[in-house]
């Protein structure tokens, strides 16, 4: 009985899980011509400085992400991006969480090993 009792537990909580999805460099470029994606970059600045960013970017450190959220329209689909990936899948999966429509998380990492443009941002 227990067994059971925690077997539809586990379910519940996989299927409340955020659907957060991990964009390849295509998806990525194809959601960025449609112009109607807002890309955010959760490293720190100093980390777009040294490895660079996409063009258009927003940057919110994930550390400060929730306390930002006004920042981020919740009209347009967005992208959240870091180094390799899991900072940018923790901060989609926070805002899906927050009723944000997410179209995935991406590692820049990644992009940069198919040779897609990166900018490299001036310290402010």
């Amino acid at each position: 009985m227990l067994a059971l009792l925690g077997s539809g537990v586990i379910l519940a909580q996989q299927e409340q899980a955020p659907k957060n999805k991990k964009l390849t460099a295509e998806e990525v470029s194809e959601l960025l011509e449609k112009k109607e994606v807002f890309f955010l970059d959760v490293r720190e600045p100093k980390e777009l400085e040294e490895h660079g960013t996409l063009k258009g970017y927003v940057n919110i450190p994930i550390g400060q992400l929730e306390s930002r959220l006004n920042e981020i329209p919740k009209d347009k689909l967005i992208v959240t991006a870091c180094q390799r990936g899991a900072r940018a899948a923790r901060a989609a999966e926070l805002l899906e969480r927050k009723g944000y429509k997410v179209a995935g998380s991406c590692g820049l990492v990644e992009w940069k090993q198919k040779g897609k443009p990166v900018i490299y941002p001036k310290k402010a």
